[in-house]
């Protein structure tokens, strides 16, 4: 039997709360829990069941409101752009590096590559090249919802996606012509207000921080301590992640020594993330600089799927596995983790990165006060800026062969109109999502199967 549509499983579902219907509506043909079930069922085959686990517990944070539906879905946002109207500022389908997952608590503080504490995205799962539009439209998008979860009122709402447009604006006009974003970022000199505490909160973090919260030693041994989050693995998979370690220690920006890669321990991490569960992701031990235990390192290892926005543009890059987000985080943030690269756990891709001490992600909750929620999102849209800026003809290997700061800027022919765009759309696609999330959370609590 075919799945009713999204609007009849709304009606049928009195106990939740309405939401008017949106311009969006119209233009989709789809049933949401159909789309996200169909992603969700092709990871629980590839995995063979596995990891089933964090599928379960995906369900539901999908289920716990619209943000984090939204979240926690950016496939079904990008099949949805197939059948909106495009942009009319758009340059083209491959024409810019993006980090496809645009939300607020996808950015953060943490030390550079310099050790130098900085405010940069944090999350390229998702990269690939693709309109800029895509992106700065999702950021919109991400922008309302946590303005309506944190009760921000209409006009802020639509105040603060003017703002970030704006933002984004004024920045790729000042990379335009120049290369200024190959050095720019975001730091305790030029920040102020929410940024600024997670900069310095990571400035105050230590390693030996991290390593207890998850490790513990005894004698001269570390290794990971019993917890609910952290699963044994089999004595093959601990053989797999040693060698896919011993692979991947040469593609890491600064490539570790076969001394600094000795691995000590391994563990599987449960409960990690919203639009990621399900995947496998590994903490391995790490020996450090020096014999000592206490500069040990944990790298994480998460297994890499296609990105969500390959979908609409197939065949822009021939970018696989762990390297399409290794590589697109050294282009898109600058001094980024110097020890992102990749490797394989047996036949799964896998992106290695250390789990960063000094890591201090942004969270909604934190958006207290308009002040914080405007300072917030102009950092974020110059973070977008510079990305897009830097992944260009400046960086060797990013496939694109010219200026993509002076192809965007010369496409952003006033600041109003693509406000005004920009605004309807996520305001628009907002409610999309509200009501798609009643969807799931209906299938969810009739027990549908959802994966």
């Amino acid at each position: 039997m075919r799945p009713l549509p999204w609007f009849v499983a709304v009606l049928a579902t009195a106990s939740l709360v309405t939401v008017p219907a949106s311009p969006a509506a119209a233009a989709l043909t789809r049933d949401p829990v159909t789309v996200v079930y169909t992603r969700d069922h092709a990871l629980h085959v590839l995995n063979g069941g596995a990891t089933d686990d964090d599928l379960a517990a995906r369900t539901t944070k999908l289920a716990a409101s619209p943000w984090a539906f939204f979240r926690g879905t950016s496939p079904l946002y990008y099949r949805d752009l197939a059948e909106l109207l495009p942009s009319a500022y758009a340059t083209g389908g491959g024409d810019v590096w993006i980090a496809g997952d645009a939300h607020l608590e996808n950015t953060g503080a943490d030390r550079g590559a310099d050790n130098v504490e900085q405010y940069q995205l944090t999350d390229t799962d998702d990269a690939w090249r693709g309109s800029w539009t895509w992106e700065l439209r999702r950021e919109a998008v991400a922008i309302v919802l946590t303005g309506r979860a944190t009760g921000r009122g209409v006009a802020q709402i639509a105040a603060d996606v003017d703002t970030l447009v704006a933002e984004y604006a004024q920045w790729i006009d000042k990379f335009h012509g120049t290369s200024d974003e190959l050095n720019w970022r975001l730091t305790a000199s030029n920040t102020s207000d929410l940024s600024a505490v997670l900069i310095g909160d990571a400035a105050g973090d230590h390693r030996s921080d991290l390593l207890a919260r998850w490790t513990t030693v005894s004698g001269s041994t570390r290794t990971f301590k019993a917890d609910p989050e952290l699963q044994t693995v089999p004595a093959a998979t601990r053989t797999s992640l040693i060698n896919a370690v011993a692979a991947y220690r040469t593609t890491a920006g600064e490539p570790l020594s076969p001394a600094e890669a000795v691995v000590k321990d391994v563990r599987r991490r449960l409960g990690a993330g919203t639009g990621s569960l399900g995947r496998y992701r590994w903490y391995v031990l790490i020996e450090g600089d020096t014999s000592a235990t206490g500069d040990d390192r944990i790298l994480e290892l998460k297994q890499q799927v296609d990105p969500a926005p390959k979908q609409l543009a197939p065949s822009a890059t021939t970018l696989t596995g762990g390297q399409r987000p290794a590589l697109a985080l050294r282009w898109l943030v600058n001094e980024s983790d110097p020890l992102a690269g990749w490797a394989t756990v047996g036949s799964v891709p896998v992106l290695v990165k250390e789990k960063s001490p000094f890591a201090e992600d942004l969270a909604i909750t934190d958006l207290t006060g308009s002040a914080t929620w405007d300072d917030t999102v102009r950092d974020v849209g110059r973070l977008l800026a510079a990305a897009h800026s830097r992944a260009d003809q400046d960086l060797t290997g990013t496939g694109l062969s010219y200026s993509a700061d002076a192809a965007i800027d010369n496409a952003i022919t006033s600041v109003s109109g693509p406000q005004a765009e920009t605004r309807a759309f996520a305001t628009s696609y907002a409610d999309q999502v509200a009501l798609d999330w009643q969807v799931y959370v209906a299938a969810k609590n009739s027990g549908r199967p959802l994966y």
